[in-house]
Formats: C-alpha cells, sequence, structure tokens
C-alpha cells in the first residue's frame, strides 16, 4: 500500500483529534462518517475541511437557513441520522418546529418528483420503443 502525507505525520493525527473534539463539542457526538474517516486523515482532513465550510461557514445563508435547507436534504435523501444532528442544530439557530416540518416536505416533495421523473421517462422512451 502506499504511504501518503499523513499516513505517519504525528501533526495530523493531532489535527484529527481536535477537529473530532469540535465535531463532538458541536453535535455533542462524533458522526459514524468522520469517526470512521479519522482512521485516515489522507481522507479525513479534507472531508473535514469541505464539511466546515459547507455546514458551519455558508457565505450567503444564515446558519439556519443552512440547517434547513440539511433537513431538506437529509428527508430527500432518507438519512436518519443525519436528520437527528441537524434537527438538534436548527432548533439551536432559532428554527421552529413549523420551518422544519416545512423543510421536511421540501426534501420530501423532491425526492417524490424525482423518482416520479426518472419512471415517467423511462415509459415514454418504453413506450416510444414499441412498435405501432
Amino acid at each position: 500500500m502506499a504511504e501518503n502525507s499523513y499516513d505517519n505525520d504525528r501533526n495530523s493525527n493531532e489535527h484529527v483529534q481536535k477537529v473530532l473534539d469540535r465535531v463532538r463539542k458541536v453535535y455533542g457526538q462524533v458522526p459514524l462518517v468522520s469517526e470512521v474517516l479519522s482512521k485516515r486523515p489522507d481522507m479525513f482532513i479534507p472531508y473535514a475541511e469541505l464539511s466546515s465550510a459547507i455546514l458551519f461557514k455558508p457565505k450567503f445563508m444564515d446558519q439556519k437557513s443552512m440547517e434547513l435547507a440539511a433537513i431538506a436534504a437529509g428527508s430527500a435523501l432518507g438519512a436518519e441520522h443525519c436528520l437527528t444532528v441537524h434537527f438538534k442544530q436548527a432548533a439551536k439557530y432559532g428554527a421552529s418546529e413549523d420551518e422544519m416540518f416545512d423543510a421536511i416536505m421540501v426534501g420530501a416533495m423532491m425526492a417524490m418528483t424525482a423518482s416520479q421523473a426518472a419512471a415517467f421517462r423511462k415509459l415514454n422512451e418504453f413506450k416510444e420503443s414499441q412498435p405501432k
């Protein structure tokens, strides 16, 4: 197996631990993806940096709106554990239960129409391929 610059770097292990501590402080836990990736600093550090930029430092959304977007996405994807985290975070930033409900419905609608659109396109392709 090829070595990379993170494999034996003591500083990267310390950095990973600092990031995990920060995540634990914010979420009250370390999500499974972070926990697993943290065993591979070469994967975890870039993942954590991207995650931080998107989830904790949105440029054009306030933090509550970002959390509601995460709820909508989590709903669309059926990501139960992500939803648990983001409901808590949304409430922390002032989102009401009604706002969270609306976010769930937006995500659910997007998931439903995405599957319908794919199926309807395939149905149309099938119909067009049939002899007339």
